[in-house]
């Protein structure tokens, strides 16, 4: 079954961001390729020792660069959504807790996010979407929902939805958002704890994918000089190469754990 090609969602206004995307600027992405070139440059000079092999693979070594880096970037951008996403709550929280309504609380929040963050901060810019929607008379809760919706985040998706009820039916917002608030930072503890205690087997992992190179380095006053020895040689190589990458992929995966 083909897999549907994911179509990006702008929000609202069609000026939002959506967090399952991320366009790289030039910068960055010259930052990924070169990175990703270089690499893949020393590693195939070290394994293979063929110049011509080496020039003809940078294309694909440039594209893996960018892709990386570029999830990089997005994983970097989410997490400090949520940790800022945690802070807007403590905001609003103390808003309510002065005797503010809601759409007050909301957006004394943005002007404390963007004292603390910046213009720039995700987190401002999704307030600045939510006050002026409300502005706009378009209720909390559709703001908030359309937000949930492009942030792919659980803990986002779980407020909005308690929100909407809570806010519709009388409920005790502030206490809703003091509850969200330490159920993520209860979560983040644990994510901190978790990469704590795997930092040491990362570790053992990177340097265990350099033993190959050394070994291979190692091993080559030891190949024999005619064709047929070179090739089978070149043979082995190739097939250990995808062997080792293969299971840094693996590893890679297996230490990714989420809370």
């Amino acid at each position: 079954m083909k897999k549907e090609k994911y179509e990006e969602y702008n929000g609202l206004f069609g000026n939002a961001t959506d967090y399952a995307v991320y366009h790289m600027s030039g910068k960055d992405a010259l930052v990924g390729a070169i990175v990703g070139v270089g690499i893949g440059m020393v590693v195939m000079m070290v394994y293979f020792d063929i110049l011509l092999l080496t020039l003809v693979t940078i294309p694909f070594f440039a594209f893996i660069g960018v892709k990386v880096y570029k999830s990089m970037l997005l994983e970097k951008r989410n997490k400090k959504l949520i940790l800022q996403f945690r802070d807007m709550l403590e905001a609003i929280s103390s808003s309510l807790g002065s005797g503010r309504n809601v759409g007050d609380a909301f957006l004394g929040a943005y002007n404390d996010m963007r004292a603390q963050y910046g213009e720039n901060a995700s987190i401002v810019h999704e307030l600045e979407i939510i006050v002026h929607g409300v502005s706009n008379n378009i209720n909390i809760e559709s703001m908030l929902q359309d937000f949930a919706t492009r942030s792919h985040n659980e803990n986002i998706q779980n407020f909005s939805d308690v929100f909407m009820v809570a806010n519709r039916r009388g409920g005790n917002i502030r206490q809703i958002i003091f509850e969200t608030k330490n159920v993520i930072n209860e979560k983040i503890m644990v994510e901190q704890d978790i990469q704590t205690v795997i930092s040491g087997k990362k570790n053992e992992l990177n340097i265990m994918m350099c033993l190959p190179f050394v070994v291979v380095n190692q091993a080559k006053a030891m190949q024999g000089n005619t064709a047929e020895d070179m090739l089978f040689g070149f043979v082995i190589k190739v097939v250990a190469f995808m062997m080792f990458a293969l299971a840094y992929l693996i590893g890679k995966k297996m230490m990714k754990i989420e809370v």
